[in-house]
């Protein structure tokens, strides 16, 4: 399989609702980079290495998903992932109120992160299923799990009523 210099995908709307919706999305071989456009017109770059769920395999196919928060990424492996507009900014807006050069994950967060991901194999859930079960994404599942993402009380409730227990057991440090 020949390896293209760019494997782009682009998705046009006369819709600019919103800043936070994906343009275009392009990976760059030769730089090792994901390069991401706004519909603000902004240009974010960052490395492939900086998404843990990457398996280093070549890239198959990048897509914009409808709803343009988010692009998906197959690799020649199998391996699928999403990466949501926010991590797009996490990796590469210094601006970004969580970007990643701020401060590393609070202790509160790692807490609550390792207890959701306790509680969730506790009762024989995969991220996948507890992701549908409150009507998010895996990859957000996984950041939070990770301390990469801190919940909000909104999703920490959604969260606490798909595992069967309140949010006080949810953040309760033990």
């Amino acid at each position: 399989m020949a390896r293209s210099a760019a494997i782009r995908k682009t998705e046009s709307s006369s819709a600019t609702e919103f800043e936070r919706k994906i343009r275009d999305a392009r990976y760059l071989v030769a730089a090792d980079r994901f390069v991401i456009t706004f519909d603000s017109g902004k240009e974010y770059s960052f490395p492939r290495s900086a998404l843990e769920v990457d398996d280093g395999s070549e890239l198959v196919k990048i897509q914009i998903d409808r709803s343009r928060f988010f692009l998906r990424v197959t690799q020649v492996s199998g391996n699928r992932y999403e990466v949501p507009w926010d991590r797009v900014l996490y990796e590469a807006e210094p601006s970004y109120s969580h970007f990643r050069g701020r401060t590393g994950p609070s202790k509160t967060s790692r807490d609550i992160g390792s207890r959701i991901r306790k509680l969730r194999e506790t009762k024989g859930f995969t991220q996948e299923e507890l992701a549908g079960a409150v009507g998010m994404m895996r990859s957000n599942i996984s950041r939070i799990e990770a301390a990469k993402h801190r919940p909000t009380l909104e999703t920490l409730e959604k969260i606490a009523r798909a595992l069967n227990i309140s949010v006080a057991d949810l953040i309760a440090r033990r």
